[in-house]
């Protein structure tokens, strides 16, 4: 999926690496998340970097920058990416 954010794009990936690495390196657990902005903006980095390693290409952020690059009027289009990946979207038509 892609994501747009200050006019820079983004792939996404919702795959067992962003996940671990959330946890490992950030402490965001997959089950706690949802009410801490910062939490979603978190998982959304994780998600943007393994969505670059798997395309094979550059992904030149660290979190901070990454972070930086948010802003709060971007919390319902994250939200809404993030349940799209995981599934927990509205059922697309066949």
């Amino acid at each position: 999926m892609k994501l747009e954010l200050s006019g820079k794009e983004f792939t996404l990936r919702a795959d067992f690496r962003a996940f671990a690495a959330a946890k490992s390196e950030a402490g965001i657990k997959l089950e706690d998340i949802g009410n801490d902005p910062v939490d979603v903006c978190t998982l959304v980095y994780f998600m943007a970097r393994s969505g670059a390693k798997h395309a094979e290409v550059p992904f030149k952020y660290k979190l901070d920058d990454f972070l930086g690059l948010m802003q709060v009027a971007d919390i319902p289009q994250l939200t809404a990416a993030i349940n799209e990946l995981m599934g927990s979207g509205e059922e697309k038509k066949r």
